[in-house]
């Protein structure tokens, strides 16, 4: 199996630093990473979702079982920016995931100030974030990766493109999010009851 130098990660967060961050960029009139007009405008709405999901999101029994009874301990690094639309939607959910087991220890990188590990995770040939890669701390094997959205909203995207390849980035931005909102974080929860199975 692949393996992976930690040693390469310039800085991690966990995911209440991360989230801080993210809210003092947001105040500040800022994104990380390079900056552009469009990133701070997505770093302020993600930082109010974030909040929101925060606040909302509810795990499944059946999730909450199969998370709690893993026993192997785990490394997850999750690549992400703080612009990210799919990662304000996904990594609350993915927390809340980790924090069911103490054999789980979740750590939050920035993509741009790490792209010798991105590179290594690529998704169709793109630094497409969020990327999670889940890590067996014991052999430090690669194990699995999930990224860069659930694989049912990530079918949605695939058609929508393929029935509206005239559609404006912002109209697709949009639709988006409504698929999200509409979700509830249940696409992301299936994934990760499906990918639990793999990485025990």
């Amino acid at each position: 199996m692949e393996t992976i130098d930690l040693l390469n990660i310039k800085k991690s967060y966990s995911y209440e630093d991360y989230k801080q961050i993210v809210f003092k960029l947001a105040d500040e009139g800022k994104n990380s990473g390079e900056q552009t007009e469009e990133r701070i405008a997505a770093t302020n709405i993600n930082a109010q979702r974030i909040k929101r999901i925060d606040k909302q999101c509810e795990l499944s029994e059946k999730l909450i079982s199969k998370t709690t009874k893993l026993v192997s301990k785990y490394e997850w690094i999750l690549i992400t920016e703080s612009w990210c639309g799919d990662g304000a939607q996904c990594i609350p959910v993915i927390a809340k995931i980790a924090l069911l087991n103490t054999n789980i220890e979740l750590k939050l990188i920035f993509r741009d100030e790490n792209l010798a590990v991105m590179d290594l995770f690529l998704t169709n040939g793109s630094r497409s974030v969020p990327k999670l890669i889940c890590i067996e701390k014991e052999s430090g094997e690669v194990i699995g990766t999930w990224g860069p959205r659930p694989k049912a909203i990530q079918k949605m995207v695939i058609d929508y493109k393929k029935n509206f390849p005239e559609a404006s980035h912002d109209e697709f931005v949009k639709n988006l999010h409504l698929w999200y909102a509409r979700d509830k974080t249940q696409a992301l929860q299936n994934d990760f009851l499906e990918f639990m199975q793999d990485w025990k």
